[in-house]
């Protein structure tokens, strides 16, 4: 791309005078407007070099410009870079006030270009948002706690948050860690009026659980956000959602996570209220707990049309297996590079929607790599293809604690999903060694029927421990029986995270069993 010459003259100095940390170079300039030493880049930080006069009488480079002699353009290139490399490391937006309090120049720069340079006040409880406010421009405001995670961290300071968000024309961002009280009710009083420049909406409320959480009520946000680009709700029922976000046309990103049962919103409707958002790229839809689930006995045949979502690319799921299938039944979704489901235990899954709708979204593929984790409430698989770099391609878990039920849960997922399983030539299990797992009543089976979909295997990772516990299912078969459970390829590669003399011989033993070589690396 080719810039004005001011432009990349900009840059140049601003990659000088700026690398790193920059904290150095930026405290030089403010205190002499004119560095005294060569700066030159080194590693991560910046050191001085040589003095001043020595560079100026080096030929190899150029002469030294002093700082007030720059022209608007290229100090505003600068202070471009500052306020990017600034936010990047600290987070903070409110890096320019120590632009302006340089010069009247600099001052003049700074607000002569509002969007150039994004400027906006950032208020969180510390912020004596009155005062802030009468001194500076009417910049875009942005409210957030997301510094205080602790309740005591945020009760008695919430007056300079509610007194920003009374400035509901302004304010653009709210990203706010709330307890159930006294910050959320507050909260709900000053937002039952229209935002028309919020683009990023984010509320995360903590605390007990036993005391309900209040519910977002139709008005919110006056009932429409037309601007709004990122909604993340946590914990926070909003059951009315299926009203706001149809005027909501600009969402790329929406994450509803641990939503009460008290903000349950149907499937159908919440297909219905995604036909807008072609723009959606990344969707998340999450429930507190197994009772948010469709009816099973008034559950509607699939729609004969599909809700199409042109641009998503992310959808992450946790919940009933029967709401997620009643949702995809009803979308297409042709872009989508990944799917992340976590569903409840329950004793047979049952998948015919998940699998028409994968087959019907084209995952990039193949996915020749998985995984098989155990941990301590959710054992999950996940597929990988090597084109997104060892991402999951598609992730789907099962959500309980016994270590029984998680192998035969995911014995049932493997096996609804053996069109993915079959093609895998790299599998690594693992296990959470530091949960107390009881196996004392495992089914030898349950190991036969989750390593059966997996028939063309190349390589199987996984820790001593676990293979000590999985031989001796597998030792039970000879014969053809053997070859029925891993018909590996003539030449399986078997992996030990740990280097044990008689950790290995089990699994040699039970690959002998099955008439097949085997190639053991430690």
């Amino acid at each position: 791309m080719n810039r004005p010459s001011s432009q990349r003259r900009g840059i140049r100095i601003a990659r000088r005078l700026f690398p790193g940390m920059f904290s150095r170079v930026l405290d030089t300039i403010l205190t002499s407007f004119k560095p005294r030493k060569r700066i030159e880049h080194c590693g991560e930080g910046i050191i001085p070099v040589a003095p001043l006069e020595e560079l100026e009488r080096d030929p190899r480079h150029p002469s030294p410009v002093a700082i007030e002699s720059l022209p608007d353009d290229v100090l505003l290139n600068i202070f471009d870079f500052y306020r990017r490399l600034g936010y990047t490391v600290s987070l903070k937006l409110n890096g320019w006030h120590v632009l302006v309090h340089v010069c009247r120049r600099w001052r003049y720069v700074v607000f002569e270009s509002p969007l150039r340079l994004d400027l906006r006040l950032e208020c969180d409880p510390r912020t004596p948002v009155k005062e802030s406010l009468d001194i500076w421009p009417p910049f875009p405001i942005v409210v957030r706690n997301s510094w205080a995670w602790r309740p005591y961290d945020v009760l008695g300071r919430n007056d300079n948050i509610i007194t920003a968000l009374k400035h509901h024309d302004r304010v653009c961002i709210i990203d706010l860690r709330c307890p159930k009280s006294p910050l959320l009710e507050s909260l709900l009083r000053v937002t039952q009026v229209p935002f028309p420049a919020l683009t990023s909406l984010e509320l995360v409320l903590f605390g007990d659980k036993v005391v309900p959480a209040p519910v977002l009520p139709e008005t919110f946000l006056g009932g429409s956000a037309p601007r709004l680009q990122h909604l993340a709700l946590r914990g926070i029922p909003f059951p009315t959602l299926s009203k706001l976000l149809p005027s909501c046309h600009d969402l790329v990103r929406v994450r509803l996570w641990e939503i009460p049962h008290t903000g349950y919103i149907s499937p159908r409707e919440m297909a219905t209220s995604l036909i807008p958002l072609t723009r959606l790229e990344s969707l998340g839809i999450g429930f507190e707990s197994p009772a948010s689930c469709p009816n099973r006995r008034h559950r509607s045949p699939p729609p004969l049309t599909r809700i199409d979502l042109p641009a998503l690319i992310q959808l992450d799921f946790r919940g009933a297996s029967e709401y997620f299938e009643d949702l995809i039944a009803q979308i297409d979704t042709p872009s989508i590079h990944g799917i992340h489901t976590d569903f409840f235990n329950q004793l047979v899954f049952a998948f015919p929607q998940s699998l028409r709708f994968v087959d019907r979204t084209k995952l990039q593929g193949p996915l020749k790599q998985a995984q098989l984790l155990f941990k301590k409430d959710i054992a999950e698989i996940a597929l990988r293809s090597s084109k997104y770099q060892g991402l999951p391609v598609f992730h789907v878990g099962s959500l309980c604690g016994a270590f029984d039920w998680q192998v035969s849960g995911l014995a049932q997922i493997c096996s609804q999903f053996s069109s993915f399983c079959s093609n895998v030539e790299h599998l690594d299990v693992r296990w959470d060694r530091e949960n107390r797992w009881d196996t004392e009543h495992m089914d030898q089976a349950q190991w036969l029927e989750l390593f059966h979909p997996f028939t063309s295997l190349q390589r199987l990772v996984m820790p001593t421990d676990l293979d000590e516990l999985i031989s001796p299912a597998l030792q039970e078969l000879t014969g053809e029986g053997a070859i029925e459970v891993l018909p590996t390829p003539p030449a399986l590669r078997l992996w030990s995270w740990q280097i044990v003399p008689k950790g290995p011989e089990p699994t040699i033993t039970v690959r002998q069993l099955s008439n097949h070589p085997v190639a053991l690396d430690l």
